[in-house]
């Protein structure tokens, strides 16, 4: 079994990337998803508590995301803390996860930061969703129904596209005029052929 990575800074549509692959039968492991259920467990919230205190958790001390979100994106060296502690439990969930799925050609770790985090290097091969700087930000301003300057901050955190086009294999191109299905069909019958 291959393992390849999907990602994309936020709002290129990694997540719908994702979700063609899953129709054509392709198991993903969404990792952003996983990251933020595995900081329900307890033993996540007593380590974010003790990184930032208790004004990150909410009136049920769970992990209130967006204080949280609002303290680590604004200080790369919180937000390198926070990597540190989540994302040795994201690997290891990974591979718990890759044992389940040994029986298909190939499957896929969707992740934003799989460059920024050093994740690519657990990948034969991975796969880069770009769109336009102003699509992007306009997608997530709508998804998420926050400020432009939030996206600015988040963006900022994510190394740039014309890094990740120079680590990548295969890249889809999702700037609401180019086809996406047709590239995804290419480069799924090229990740079965190699």
């Amino acid at each position: 079994m291959k393992r390849i990575g999907l990602t994309g800074n936020i709002g290129t549509g990694k997540s719908t990337i994702a979700r063609i692959f899953e129709v054509l039968g392709v198991p993903v492991y969404h990792a952003d998803m996983r990251a933020r259920q595995l900081m329900e467990t307890g033993s996540v919230i007593a380590g974010v508590e003790k990184l930032f205190g208790s004004q990150v958790l909410n009136s049920s001390r769970q992990v209130d995301r967006k204080a949280l979100a609002a303290l680590v994106f604004k200080d790369k060296q919180k937000l390198e803390a926070l990597n540190n502690l989540v994302h040795p439990m994201v690997e290891k969930d990974f591979t718990t996860w890759c044992e389940h799925h040994n029986n298909y050609p190939y499957v896929l770790h969707e992740a934003a930061i799989l460059y920024e985090s050093g994740f690519d290097r657990f990948f034969e091969a991975s796969i880069l969703v770009v769109a336009p700087l102003e699509i992007c930000i306009r997608r997530v301003i709508n998804r998420d129904s926050v400020a432009r300057e939030n996206v600015l901050e988040r963006i900022e955190n994510q190394w740039p596209q014309e890094k990740k086009l120079l680590l990548a294999q295969y890249v889809v191109t999702n700037d609401e005029t180019t086809l996406v299905i047709p590239q995804v069909l290419r480069i799924h019958q090229q990740i079965l052929g190699s």
